[in-house]
């Protein structure tokens, strides 16, 4: 059936380079080499170089090698905190981009693996069988109406301290050009664990003092769980670092994240929509693979809900900050 990766995922040391061989250069190539290949980086004809055309219309490149070798040396005490808790996957997200595209790009790389034949569940270990995944050719993606509306626009906050009227967070044009949140304009730099399925309750591992994540809790919960010490700077997924993610694995291993089928649907903590006249409520949005129709959903639902809760989880990612 063919082999599990093209770019496989290998243990990291767990220190930056700055501090004790995290392989800054290998993890960047990484990345890199996967926005380019589902074409998410294009020429900017200004920038004369690599980036994404943000939402706003302005260019945004790529972080260089360089920039973020400086990101890692000037972050080098978060790093060195937070990469041996499990922390040890550099992750760029193109925060400017439309998400739109971003879902564009996703419907493109999943239809292709869909006719090479090279879509398979989530596995925890190379020993593990493959198993194929049928891929809706006709519904790639389906969107809550309701999620799709608010998109790229004011009404869909990032990054709230807590959901409520007094949220706290920003849009997405302030967080955009929030160095605390890209490093570098439009770019998040960020640092991920390396989790294909999220722990089950009385399962997760407890690292550098940090417990895992575990499924079973309510985006309110969740969300309280990080104002904690031991999750101490990070933040929720995005949206588009929910795209990343999915992308990355798809093209580097093959793999259909995020199946709810496996208790690994995803709570996207890091936003959050605003009260919602047509459901009577404030949302949380959710990422998943509906592995019964053969497709990745977006959808939402009220930061308080235990109706999901034992499918679903959490997962965040540790921001290097420019500031």
């Amino acid at each position: 059936m063919g082999k599990k990766s093209d770019l496989t995922f290998e243990p990291m040391a767990g220190i930056p380079q700055a501090v004790s061989g995290f392989q800054i250069k290998k993890e960047y190539s990484r990345c890199v080499a996967i926005l380019k290949r589902t074409g998410i980086l294009i020429f900017l004809p200004k920038a004369k170089c690599y980036g994404v055309s943000g939402v706003n219309g302005k260019e945004y490149p790529i972080p260089t090698q360089e920039q973020v070798n400086q990101l890692f040396a000037q972050n080098g005490e978060l790093v060195a905190r937070k990469a041996p808790q499990g922390f040890n996957r550099l992750e760029l997200t193109p925060m400017a981009m439309p998400i739109p595209q971003l879902i564009e790009k996703l419907i493109s790389a999943l239809l292709k693996h869909s006719a090479e034949g090279k879509t398979y569940q989530t596995w925890k270990s190379n020993l593990d069988p493959l198993i194929p995944v049928r891929v809706n050719s006709d519904k790639t993606i389906w969107i809550w109406e309701t999620l799709s509306q608010v998109m790229d626009s004011g009404e869909m906050v990032y990054f709230p301290r807590e959901y409520s009227i007094a949220h706290g967070g920003n849009t997405k044009l302030e967080v955009i050009n929030d160095e605390r949140y890209c490093a570098m304009p439009g770019w998040s730099v960020g640092l991920v664990e390396n989790l294909p399925i999220q722990p089950a309750q009385g399962q997760g591992l407890t690292l550098g003092g940090r417990h895992q994540l575990e499924i079973g809790l309510s985006p309110r919960e969740y969300l309280e769980a990080l104002q904690k010490a031991n999750c101490q700077d990070e933040t929720g997924k995005t949206v588009e670092d929910f795209m990343i993610e999915f992308l990355t694995r798809l093209v580097a291993n093959h793999e259909i994240s995020y199946d709810r089928l496996d208790h690994n649907a995803l709570w996207l903590l890091g936003n959050y929509v605003k009260y919602v006249e047509q459901v009577k409520s404030d949302l949380v949005p959710t990422g998943w693979w509906h592995r019964e129709f053969g497709r990745l959903r977006l959808d939402a639902h009220r930061p308080g809900n235990k109706r999901c809760t034992r499918s679903w989880g959490a997962s965040t990612v540790v921001r290097l900050s420019g500031v």
